[in-house]
């Protein structure tokens, strides 16, 4: 995030009752009169970016229930049988770096 005295489209005043919200492109002024202290803040496209994709991912519930269920159901029924092998091996390959071919 960068702070500069340029204006945003976006701006807070600050107030007896804290801080508000505001819109346009007019310069907030801190003082109110003459000679007024400018202060702007202007979001990167980068962190513009980062908050929707923070915003998205947390409306993504943590737990595929889905998923959980239909294995819960194929435990019950005594019908899960992992191949032990295909687990460990992906187990280690999650863990381990990247590997890079010459």
């Amino acid at each position: 995030m960068r702070v500069t005295g340029k204006t945003s489209s976006v701006k807070t005043t600050q107030g007896a009752g804290g801080v508000k919200p505001t819109t346009g492109a007019a310069p907030v002024s801190s003082t109110g009169g003459a000679g007024a202290v400018e202060d702007a803040v202007q979001v990167s496209g980068s962190a513009q970016f980062i908050a929707v994709a923070q915003a998205r991912l947390a409306q993504i519930p943590e737990i595929r229930t889905e998923k959980v269920e239909a294995l819960r159901a194929k435990l019950d029924a005594d019908d899960y049988h992992p191949d032990g092998e295909a687990v460990a091996e992906g187990l280690v390959r999650e863990h381990l770096p990247p590997r890079r071919d010459p």
